[in-house]
């Protein structure tokens, strides 16, 4: 099985997908990435690439969004195909802030966007998560999506207690989260997340947020 042909092809039909039937098929083609980034369960980037005259936009997916549910890292791709709609046929405000037209955006696709990822969060700010609008566009694209072939090619089983040399996925600074004598220690450490949320717990912990469904750092 060529697995990196299976991850970002799926990816890339997903966003053609919803490109169709979301955007009326008008966002350029746009490259589709997987990477850890703390905080963030998924990033545009304007014009990172550039080559034979043209400028080429970013999407960039957290691979820790795609464990915790099917229909969470839709969401995520799908907010990101806002940012690029705005930065090619609206007006961005500073970088990284949700603004009104942005927000009205995501809700004409069926994304209510919300600062605490439910109903009666902030539609508009600095930080912000969104959840389906029942009845909505985008809850009635991404039901339909599961009879098409690649519907769930991406879920491929995510270790996360993976640990990468010289870079933990975990965001510890030695690559070593977890270790026998951190946990045997008895020390706890205090872990965030983008709403303000804190818990505190043994190191190494992968825990993720019940309110704004981004992972504690």
């Amino acid at each position: 099985m060529a697995v990196t042909k299976q991850q970002f092809n799926t990816l890339e039909d997903l966003f053609s997908y919803y490109n169709k039937n979301l955007f009326d098929g008008i966002l350029p083609d746009t490259l589709i990435t997987l990477a850890s980034h703390k905080g963030a369960a998924g990033l545009f980037a304007p014009a990172r690439w550039e080559g034979a005259g043209i400028e080429v936009h970013e999407i960039t997916i957290n691979p820790e969004s795609i464990i915790v549910s099917e229909i969470d890292y839709h969401q995520t791709l799908v907010h990101e195909m806002c940012h690029l709609w705005q930065h090619c046929f609206g007006k961005p405000s500073r970088q990284c802030y949700h603004n009104r037209e942005w927000a009205n955006k995501m809700e004409e696709i069926g994304l209510m966007p919300s600062s605490t990822g439910k109903p009666g969060g902030n539609k508009t700010g600095q930080r912000m998560s969104d959840y389906p609008i029942e009845g909505g566009i985008f809850e009635s694209c991404f039901r339909k999506i599961g009879a098409l072939s690649y519907a769930r090619s991406l879920r491929l089983p995510l270790n996360p207690n993976a640990r990468a040399f010289g870079n933990s996925i975990s965001g510890s600074k030695n690559g070593n989260a977890g270790n026998k004598s951190e946990s045997r220690s008895g020390v706890k450490i205090k872990y965030s997340c983008a709403c303000g949320n804190n818990v505190w717990g043994k190191p190494g912990l992968s825990i993720s947020c019940n309110y704004c469904k981004e992972n504690f750092e």
